[in-house]
């Protein structure tokens, strides 16, 4: 089947991609950074595209990764996936916080694109962290030893790469909660840790525009939307105010 109608955002997260590439070149990123002092921070900004039901956001990621035309083979996005999620609510298995940190270990070792992290992956440190039990305890600290703070002390790639979540929005409660409780779901781990991104890693996250609390989420406190983009917009620098406009 052909995918029609979302060139426009490819092109935008190709050049995401790009513009993290030409930073990678920045004095201080040839080496690994040193996740202590949080190198990785002021470069982890991400995307975050946003619709409504049935605006074809699951297809977009699909096509994102698995293309279906020859012209998105040839763009090669699907090269730079690190790893990938998809939230799914009649899945409770895929809105697991825990299932989900320990896909994207297995995942970012099977994509081979980082040499370095099937190494650190594999120190005693690291795996005991992953163990049933440990990691349902703590899937945040889980998170960060197993995937944040070994991607950081990895050499920086030659290229950027991204990972992709998709409906992160699934099973985000909107209620109250303590201050503590700042992992209760994916949408909520991603954030609280976005700071430990390595510089030359994209986030690419889904979600439906009607969920503020995403929104808030990824984008803090500013205004996230200055033109309503058919079926899809994209919002740019997640963290920040920074936006994307585009008028098809």
């Amino acid at each position: 089947n052909r995918f029609y109608c979302r060139e426009w955002v490819f092109h935008k997260i190709q050049h995401c991609l790009q513009q993290k590439t030409s930073n990678l070149s920045a004095p201080g990123t040839a080496e690994p950074l040193n996740p202590v002092s949080g190198a990785g921070k002021g470069g982890s900004w991400g995307v975050l595209l946003v619709g409504g039901p049935g605006s074809g956001k699951t297809a977009l990621c699909t096509e994102l990764l698995w293309p279906s035309s020859v012209h998105g083979v040839h763009r090669g996005l699907h090269q730079h996936c690190l790893g990938f999620h998809f939230c799914r609510v009649e899945d409770s298995d895929t809105l697991c916080v825990s299932g989900f940190v320990r896909g994207l270990v297995s995942r970012i070792r099977q994509s081979g694109l980082v040499p370095e992290y099937e190494e650190k992956v594999s120190e005693p440190a690291v795996q005991s962290a992953l163990q049933p039990g440990e990691c349902e305890r703590n899937p945040a600290e889980t998170f960060k030893r197993c995937v944040l703070l070994p991607l950081l002390g990895c050499k920086a790639p030659s290229q950027a790469l991204f990972v992709l979540l998709d409906s992160v929005d699934e099973g985000c409660l909107t209620g109250d909660r303590d201050r503590d409780q700042r992992s209760a779901n994916i949408a909520e781990l991603l954030a609280a840790h976005h700071e430990l991104f390595p510089p030359w890693l994209l986030l690419i996250c889904s979600a439906r525009r009607q969920n503020k609390h995403i929104t808030k989420l990824f984008t803090g406190d500013e205004l996230y939307l200055s033109l309503i983009i058919p079926y899809i917009y994209i919002t740019h620098q997640i963290k920040s105010a920074a936006v994307l406009n585009y008028r098809p």
